[in-house]
């Protein structure tokens, strides 16, 4: 293992040797480049100077017995943090020891402090794949955090989101970790989008999607203060939030050995519940100065900007404006994007005409250029819509599976029908129907092969050899064809969004409803 010319060989100088690493080169800071930095950094430390005292508030009431009982019961058995208390001691707490944590936890509310233990990590390390295993940078830290810790940021997350919602505050299109939204939402957005400027205006159109270079460990902690005080939010929260960023510390550990204590000078904390949610909090005026002409999706950090003109000069004119304001927008809040990793598609039903001024823009002086395809939000969309990469994708991810179920099914102890179809379900139907509302819009051609897919996996899941037949298999499994059983979700979808006021949504999905019936 090697990092800045120094080699490592034992665990501990491992765990020593990736600290440096993490701390000088992912969680570092960054310096104030612009007089608005100074502003930011400014206010940011005279409210972490402050301090109140009351807790009641109208809007933000104490901490019940009940809150902390409902957040106990949704707890999952992960592992403990530092302080090694472990998730399943609090789903047995004694009714006594519920009061004392209920009492503990809005004294911390009214003090603004939370403990020096609880704002530590535990750092595993998990090699990615096909990553380089001597490098510091090949691996995804997993932060292990006090549990304790993490059953108040639950009561806070949900405290704050639903202010949040309430007030209207997150961006429309930010689809990310917000209950009501999926991936799906953008995906449909861009799809329908994209699908009327081909079809019916006979314009041309493109999509750009970004990648921001290590997006939630990069926030810079006084300018997420800063935004959260904007909000105007009870100073008792916003004193939590204040005291949760800082001083936040670390340890890599590898085989039970723990390298020196380093300081997060960046990033929302990873393996947080409020960690997503504070990322979306500090994105959410990122397309503010992004030209109307333009649309845009975000899911956390995956952020895609789209737009559409009768020519491909002023396509490339509309999108490089856009770039150009989200491009400001990351210089202004110290977030990076990485153009190497920033993909285009424009959108075209003449696959092979060569264009004499081809759509192109540039993302910190590096020029992109479009793809045939690209993947967004686990679907991969290609630049005539036709699905079929897509295709190719779903049969690469389900073969292995396909074979578990198989496997599964010439087992000793026999399992029953029943109990195959439901892992059918779970691990392959689930792969096969990803995305449903946009395969829809697809030829029957492309729906044949979605069959023949699931026509595999139950066969395997049952046991029955290939020729088996396909209306047989079916009725035995009382498992709808794939394409009846889209039809099913997609109503199901539009019953939903009408519930739910999502008008957005709603029109794309009865637009596609009313196409194939």
């Amino acid at each position: 293992m090697t990092y800045n010319n120094t080699t490592a060989t034992s665990d501990k100088e491992k765990a020593d040797l990736f600290a440096d690493y993490f701390e000088n080169d992912v969680y570092s800071y960054t310096d104030d480049t612009l007089p608005f930095h100074d502003q930011v950094t400014s206010q940011a430390n005279n409210l972490k100077n402050k301090r109140i005292t009351s807790l009641n508030t109208p809007k933000w009431k104490q901490i019940t017995i009940e809150e902390v009982k409902y957040h106990i019961k949704q707890l999952r058995n992960s592992s403990a943090g530092p302080d090694n208390i472990h998730n399943r001691c609090l789903k047995n707490s004694s009714e006594l020891l519920i009061q004392h944590l209920t009492k503990l936890f809005n004294q911390i509310l009214k003090q603004g402090y939370i403990p020096t233990k609880w704002k530590t990590a535990n750092i595993i390390l998990i090699l990615k794949p096909k990553k380089d295993k001597q490098h510091p940078s090949s691996y995804r830290p997993i932060s292990l955090l006090s549990c304790l810790g993490k059953l108040l940021e639950k009561i806070i997350k949900q405290r704050l989101m639903l202010e949040l919602e309430r007030r209207n505050i997150l961006p429309e299109h930010q689809a990310g970790f917000r209950p009501g939204k999926s991936t799906i939402y953008n995906i449909l957005r861009l799809e329908r989008y994209a699908q009327n400027q081909l079809r019916c205006a006979r314009r041309h159109s493109a999509v750009i999607l970004f990648d921001i270079k290590a997006a939630f460990d990069s926030v810079w902690h006084d300018g997420l203060i800063y935004k959260l005080n904007d909000l105007r939010l009870p100073k008792y929260i916003i004193n939590y939030l204040t005291s949760f960023l800082k001083d936040r510390t670390a340890s890599i550990e590898i085989e039970n050995v723990l390298s020196r204590q380093f300081n997060l000078k960046s990033g929302t904390p990873q393996g947080s519940p409020l960690s997503p949610l504070l990322y979306i909090i500090y994105t959410a005026d990122s397309m503010n100065d992004v030209p109307t002409h333009t649309e845009h999706g975000l899911f956390a950090d995956d952020t895609a900007l789209w737009t559409s003109s009768n020519t491909m000069t002023y396509l490339s004119s509309r999108l490089q404006q856009s770039v150009d304001a989200f491009e400001s927008w990351c210089k202004s809040w110290k977030l990076k994007l990485q153009p190497t990793k920033t993909e285009m598609i424009h959108f075209t039903i003449h696959p092979r005409k060569r264009y004499k001024h081809p759509v192109e823009v540039k993302v910190d002086n590096t020029i992109i250029k479009p793809l045939d395809h690209t993947r967004y939000l686990g679907v991969i969309i290609d630049k005539q819509l036709n699905w079929r990469r897509h295709l190719d994708h779903i049969e690469t991810k389900i073969a292995p599976r396909i074979g578990l179920l198989r496997y599964l099914s010439r087992t000793a102890y026999e399992p029953n029908s029943r109990t195959m179809i439901n892992i059918f379900k779970s691990i392959a139907r689930s792969i096969i129907i990803y995305g449903y509302p946009v395969l829809l819009t697809a030829d029957q051609n492309v729906w044949n092969r979605i069959q023949i897919i699931q026509n595999k996996a139950l066969r395997a899941a049952l046991g029955l050899p290939i020729y088996t037949s396909v209306d047989y298999i079916h009725k035995i499994s009382n498992i709808p064809k794939i394409k009846d059983y889209a039809t099913t979700l997609l109503k199901q979808s539009i019953q939903t969004a009408t519930q739910k006021n999502d008008i957005t949504s709603k029109k794309h999905l009865q637009d596609i409803l009313e196409k194939i019936l």
